[in-house]
């Protein structure tokens, strides 16, 4: 059955991903963050980048239960068509009748490309894992010095399915860009931020 998210109060989970974005980045290096919220959605995704290193942090608030995870994958330059990470993950899943199902193990795969325009730039996104079976694809476009990108996903699990639409608009010349999109299959609006230091 896949489960519908609503809101709910995870100031914890933001203020560990806060935490894990927080150190000093190394040359070339960075970190993301965003956060989203809707009527029956709230999602927090991090992610920091040192070296070849990438390390993960989700939370994702549904109705009926929550799930938290947490990712380390390697880096794999593919030349100029895309970088390659690999590597292991693990989730904890809360459900609101049962409890916490434990703590499972499993695998992610991601591929991403980033490619300057005329106009801007695109950027793509595959990623897949081996808990609850996820997928996730993104594409996005930004447009020149105007702060302004517009971006498209497509993600499902054995326990999630959306596809969406958003636009970021970067608050002057800074790393925070404020967000506002539609989620197709739940059919609601949402609103969120993101800081993205890459």
């Amino acid at each position: 059955m896949i489960r519908t998210a609503r809101p709910f109060a995870f100031g914890a989970g933001i203020l560990a991903l806060a935490a894990t974005l927080s150190a000093a980045p190394a040359h070339a290096d960075g970190s993301f963050l965003q956060v989203d919220l809707s009527p029956t959605a709230a999602d927090a995704v991090g992610t920091v980048a040192r070296g070849r290193l990438n390390y993960g942090l989700s939370f994702n608030d549904y109705d009926g239960g929550s799930q938290a995870g947490a990712s380390l994958t390697y880096a794999f330059p593919l030349g100029d068509i895309a970088t390659l990470k690999l590597g292991p993950a693990l989730a904890v899943t809360r459900d609101d009748d049962d409890g916490y199902e434990g703590l499972r193990g499993g695998g992610k795969i991601v591929l991403d490309r980033y490619t300057p325009t005329s106009f801007g730039a695109v950027y793509l996104l595959g990623e897949a894992g081996t808990i609850d079976n996820s997928w996730f694809a993104l594409v996005q476009t930004s447009f020149g010095n105007s702060g302004v990108s517009a971006e498209l996903s497509r993600g499902g699990s054995d326990t999630y399915d959306e596809a969406t639409f958003a636009v970021n608009k970067r608050v002057g010349d800074g790393d925070v860009s404020l967000r506002a999109g539609w989620r197709f299959i739940a059919e609601e609006a949402f609103v969120g931020l993101s800081i993205n230091t890459f």
